[in-house]
């Protein structure tokens, strides 16, 4: 790596409207219209990120708090995976692990209770 140009390895979101096509429930569980504030980003990590604290502290019914808080977990861990995957500079693992967290979102956003 030289001293002035760098290689940087990382994942993001190209497109925020596509996070919320894909998982329109668990978009507005992240980032409820009603409570919308000036957010940076709204992309896939930082809903996941959204998504776990909600789970936790938002005013979900006891039912949807049970049923996603393990498929939750299971993202967050794969969301972290993918983090050590490209502080490894593997990006073909990496490349897997984007696989893993988008199935297991459409999983979570086909099975979820309603509201």
């Amino acid at each position: 790596m030289g001293k002035v140009l760098q290689v940087r390895v990382w994942a993001s979101t190209y497109s925020e409207e596509e996070v919320q096509q894909e998982w329109p429930r668990l978009f507005e569980l992240a980032f409820p219209k009603e409570q919308q504030r000036y957010m940076a980003k709204s992309g896939v990590v930082e809903m996941i990120e959204t998504l776990v604290d909600a789970c936790r502290f938002a005013d979900w019914s006891d039912e949807l708090k049970a049923y996603a808080k393990e498929p939750l977990d299971a993202i967050f861990s794969l969301r972290q995976e993918l983090e050590e995957a490209l502080s490894e500079w593997n990006p073909q693992k990496a490349n897997q692990l984007t696989d893993k967290i988008e199935d297991a979102l459409s999983d979570l956003e086909k099975d979820l209770p309603n509201e």
